[in-house]
């Protein structure tokens, strides 16, 4: 097998399981920042939304995470990263990707 067929197989692999690669990348920054939140001092909103876009994700749905960190900011919570997730994707929480929250992250490639 050539290089460019173990790259077109991968490819086609990240094709057919785009729903799910984005729930777990998103749910890696979510984690991160819901790892990094101080109660006392939280991030603005804008700058997690950012952290998301520099992660390649271009998403209409930024409003819904706002007002979701907006509340959170208020109550004095940490963000719970599910929370986070299914504020960027609705989607993603219905009950065939419940998996996806549960399991443990595949350690990144380096």
């Amino acid at each position: 097998m050539t290089l460019a067929q173990i790259r077109r197989r991968v490819n086609a692999l990240k094709r057919k399981f785009v729903l799910e690669l984005a729930i777990l990348r998103l749910r890696r920054i979510a984690e991160a920042v819901a790892d990094d939140w101080d109660p006392s001092n939280p991030p603005e909103p804008h700058d997690v939304i950012q952290r998301v876009a520099k992660a390649g994700f271009r998403l209409s749905t930024f409003m819904r995470l706002q007002h979701y960190l907006k509340d959170t900011r208020s109550q004095g919570d940490v963000p719970e990263p599910r929370r986070i997730v299914t504020s960027l994707l609705p989607w993603a929480s219905k009950d065939c990707y419940r998996g996806f929250f549960n399991c443990d992250l595949p350690a990144l490639a380096r």
